[in-house]
């Protein structure tokens, strides 16, 4: 009868030991993970759906004792949680929760090796060795010529250096879900061009059994599972699982919203497929456009509506749709929209009831048939660059949104505010945390550039789930912030391409009333979703506490006691807090 432990006697070697056994001795690697576990105990997970004959496979592989030959993994949370994020510890007791008997009666052997070889960053509390780290997985394959064997979506290398050092790289590509269906395929496939080659495998529990089978064959392969989300994150410096907008990211199992991008070395790498239709898959790729799709909504704005169309059309940058959405305009301004479409086909009208501008810019979004969208009002105007640059920033920095400033322009005085002029250019590129701490930057503006909806070049994919709110002042501040928290990457442009246009239409008492309001509730709802993914609040906070005294001075202001005396409540209760009482 097999002997029960404890989990805590349950040992697993740490990262790099685990890694540098495995470089010493040439051992295959196998890594048991959560998803595993859960197919052994005949649960499915996202990319896999439960098969007996893969469950008893995996758990055969599991009781095999780690050796030269064959380190198997296992997580290494046993001992020791605290090393993890708090998300990481939740879900790991969870877990435990529910499979403690099963690895207190299954997991005998003297020792494991560590599954989180192939995940040695995100989930660390300490990241200070995530370099020594990759530097050892990096050095399994250093001169050597490796065969990749992945799912369609997974793209593992492409867009960073994580296999530069191999003296040559070639690829299986198999189905991204429910690959063991292809088993006996993907190992003839397999067989047939792994001689002299190191075998990586991110094929999910598929991987297991194709490790464990080459290794009795005479063959190393390794199990690495999600390093290349992993690799992505620590490059960007991410503090949370950023999702990638081109390939498969760990965590994001269900491989939704994903543009996969033509790539000649990828292509020339792929010396097989497995249960795919490549030819057409390629076909497809190539045959993307760079389209940006440009939403203008409109409304009651035919005294500048011309200078608006006008800049657009003469944009150096050709290849766009000009989507107008006229929101019930009772002027001339539906009137001009449709001229304008009669002159150039790549115009197209959108008539709706007036619903405001959430409503329009939502409506712009879902008829746009472009790769980018970005959105100019109907009053402002841009340079003939303007496109351009955008799309050059996005591109050259492999961003997911790009960015410019603009030129304030008050029509009353026909005179600039304040402007970016040439001697304030700069580029620059920002992790999603980096841009995210801008919004309390005086300096250049932009803190105003960071919350208006122009001024961006938006990958279309960003905008999947994410709504302006209709009926809603400040929508922009609700909303654009949402689409940063999808990138991976953010380029600047110092350059002020832009002209925002100023006049004196104010608010009304009530709408000042839901004005405030809606200022004090979008920072709420910010500060509450940031501190939820793991971001530090620090600079978030203290913007939050500038907005309540701002807004506590202009309902004051306003006469609105009501409001004065809630915002008031909550900056006592701040100060109560800090103080420490």
């Amino acid at each position: 009868m097999t002997k029960k432990r404890s989990l805590s006697d349950i040992k697993v070697r740490p990262i790099l030991d685990s890694l540098h056994y495995i470089q010493e001795h040439g051992a295959s690697v196998v890594r048991f993970g959560d998803g595993e576990i859960d197919l052994i105990n005949g649960r499915g997970i996202p990319y896999q759906d439960h098969d007996e004959q893969l469950a008893r496979a995996l758990k055969l592989i599991l009781q095999v004792p780690s050796s030269e030959e064959l380190v198997v993994c296992l997580p290494d949370v046993f001992q020791h949680l605290e090393r993890y994020n708090r998300n990481a510890q939740v879900f790991w007791a969870s877990h435990f929760e529910r499979y403690r008997d099963f690895y207190e009666k299954e997991c005998q052997s003297e020792w494991y090796g560590s599954t989180f070889l192939s995940r040695p960053y995100i989930d660390l509390q300490d990241k200070s060795l995530s370099d020594v780290y990759f530097s050892a997985i990096k050095g399994l394959w250093q001169g050597r010529d490796i065969l990749i064997v992945e799912g369609e979506t997974s793209r593992s290398g492409v867009g960073n250096d994580l296999f530069a050092g191999a003296q040559s790289v070639s690829r299986i590509v198999c189905p991204s879900h429910n690959a063991f269906a292809n088993y006996d395929e993907i190992m003839e496939r397999l067989l047939e061009h792994v001689e002299g080659k190191l075998v990586i495998l991110m094929l999910g529990p598929t991987a297991k059994v194709l490790a464990y089978d080459l290794m009795k064959r005479g063959y190393q392969a390794i199990d690495l599972g999600h390093i290349d989300s992993e690799y992505e994150w620590y490059q960007m410096k991410a503090s949370h699982k950023v999702k990638l907008a081109h390939k498969h990211t760990a965590e994001h199992n269900y491989d939704e919203q994903i543009v996969l991008q033509d790539d000649a070395d990828y292509n020339r790498q792929v010396v097989a497929t497995v249960g795919i239709e490549w030819e057409k898959k390629e076909e497809e790729l190539v045959s993307q456009s760079e389209m940006i799709s440009v939403i203008v909504p409109v409304y009651n704005v035919e005294s500048y509506l011309r200078r608006c169309l006008d800049s657009l059309l003469k944009q150096t940058y050709t290849d766009f749709e000009l989507v107008l959405v006229n929101d019930g305009s009772t002027d001339r301004s539906a009137e001009i929209c449709e001229e304008y479409a009669r002159k150039d086909v790549r115009i197209r009208v959108f008539h709706q009831e007036n619903a405001g501008p959430s409503a329009a810019r939502n409506h712009g979004v879902e008829q746009t048939r472009g790769r980018y969208i970005t959105f100019v009002d109907s009053d402002d105007f841009v340079e003939d660059y303007y496109l351009y640059e955008l799309h050059r920033a996005l591109v050259e920095n492999k961003a997911d949104i790009s960015i410019c400033n603009f030129n304030s322009f008050n029509e009353e005085r026909q005179s600039f505010l304040f402007s970016i002029t040439s001697e304030m250019y700069f580029e620059k590129t920002y992790t999603v945390e980096e841009w995210l701490n801008q919004e309390n930057t005086a300096r250049y503006n932009l803190y105003l550039t960071f919350t208006f909806s122009p001024l961006k070049l938006f990958k279309r994919e960003l905008f999947d789930g994410v709504y302006f709110p209709v009926g809603r002042l400040r929508e922009d501040d609700a909303t654009i912030y949402k689409l940063y928290l999808k990138a991976s990457k953010i380029a600047f442009i110092n350059q002020g391409s832009y002209y925002y246009s100023q006049r004196s239409e104010g608010l009304s008492r009530s709408g000042m009333l839901e004005d405030i309001a809606s200022m004090i509730s979008n920072a709420e709802e910010r500060l509450a979703l940031l501190a939820t993914l793991g971001y530090d609040v620090t600079e978030h906070r203290d913007s939050y506490i500038k907005r309540l005294k701002k807004c506590q001075a202009d309902s004051l202001r306003a006469g609105q006691i009501g409001l004065y005396r809630q915002l008031s409540t909550k900056l006592d209760l701040i100060e109560h807090y800090q103080k420490g009482e």
